[in-house]
């Protein structure tokens, strides 16, 4: 038999009271009998009940275990692409401190609920890269994650496909691409230079590949800041950066991904969470386990039938 619990502390204390306590209740017993002019004739047998009964309490709570029971043990695993756009656009301080500063904030938030999966980072402008490959590594990921700024990419422009199919890509190309439950969670305000090919979509939803989608800005959009002043197109007007909800819900749509929003007045980090989480983890590991089971429940039961028995005795409903 093994235990659970040490025995320790709690158990000397429980038995010093239990052991002061009934001697004191036989002494008072033994002297109202003498006054009485009678005999305890049920004093040693409810000796006997209560320190089986305490002794049976004392091993429950010690947690007895015996017996083998074979476990099927079960490792799922997800590898997640975090695809952040880091145009100019993304500097616009229509949600505060700035889009991509607000975003930093939330990756680390993400990546601190699914130290679990694989996760790494794309970063794009015009072109696309990989700032982080597919790591369990949470350190090097918030590292990685402060360093984001949008002067980090030397092309200007957004191209929004071009990253997604970077992602879909680097996920396809590990060893087995079956292995595991692969998606990527796409950052960005929606303002794009290129279009997305049906070809893409299709092998997005023929491997389960979901894009979610986390709309950042609001659609009535902010001027963007170049050296402190306003940027001003060759017609000297306001550049002004502004939401792009549709084009977002049409990716997220296609690949049979989600739609989220991140702004001043919306948060949808912990809801993105929470459906990664439920997503279906592919099986990367299963093995057998043999485990002892903890039985205290018998003895837990036996110790409540003495203390049923010992209260009938008490009661003078049920004589041995």
């Amino acid at each position: 038999m093994n235990w659970n619990y040490p025995f320790g502390s709690t158990e000397y204390f429980f038995i010093f009271f239990f052991i002061f306590a009934y001697t004191a209740y036989i002494i008072r017993t033994v002297r109202i009998a003498r006054q009485l002019q009678t005999t305890a004739r049920t004093l040693i047998i409810k000796l006997f009940l209560r320190s089986i009964t305490f002794s049976l309490l004392i091993i429950s709570l010690l947690g007895p275990s015996f017996g083998e029971a074979e476990r099927d043990i079960q490792a799922k695993g997800k590898d997640i692409f975090m695809v952040v756009d880091l145009s100019k656009s993304m500097d616009a301080a229509d949600v505060t401190p700035s889009r991509l500063e607000k975003v930093k904030f939330e990756l680390n938030r993400f990546i601190e609920n699914e130290r679990a999966n694989r996760i790494g980072i794309i970063i794009f402008s015009n072109d696309a890269y990989i700032h982080v490959p597919l790591t369990y590594d949470a350190a090097a990921l918030e590292l990685f994650i402060q360093s984001l700024q949008t002067d980090l990419l030397p092309t200007n422009g957004t191209n929004v496909c071009g990253a997604i199919e970077m992602a879909y890509n680097k996920l396809m190309n590990s060893a087995d691409p079956t292995s595991r439950a692969k998606m990527m969670v796409l950052f960005t305000d929606g303002e794009n230079s290129s279009s997305c090919t049906n070809a893409l979509f299709n092998n997005l939803r023929r491997f389960g590949i979901g894009v979610y989608s986390v709309a950042v800005g609001t659609k009535v959009g902010i001027s963007i800041q170049e050296n402190g002043k306003p940027l001003k197109d060759k017609n000297d007007k306001l550049v002004i950066s502004k939401l792009d909800e549709n084009f977002l819900r049409g990716i997220a749509n296609s690949s049979r991904g989600s739609y989220y929003e991140l702004n001043n007045s919306k948060n949808d980090i912990q809801k993105l969470i929470s459906d990664i989480n439920q997503a279906e983890g592919a099986l990367v590991d299963s093995r057998t386990i043999t485990v002892v089971s903890n039985k205290y429940y018998y003895f837990l039961g036996a110790a409540l039938v003495l203390i049923l028995l010992d209260v009938l005795i008490t009661i003078g409903t049920f004589r041995l």
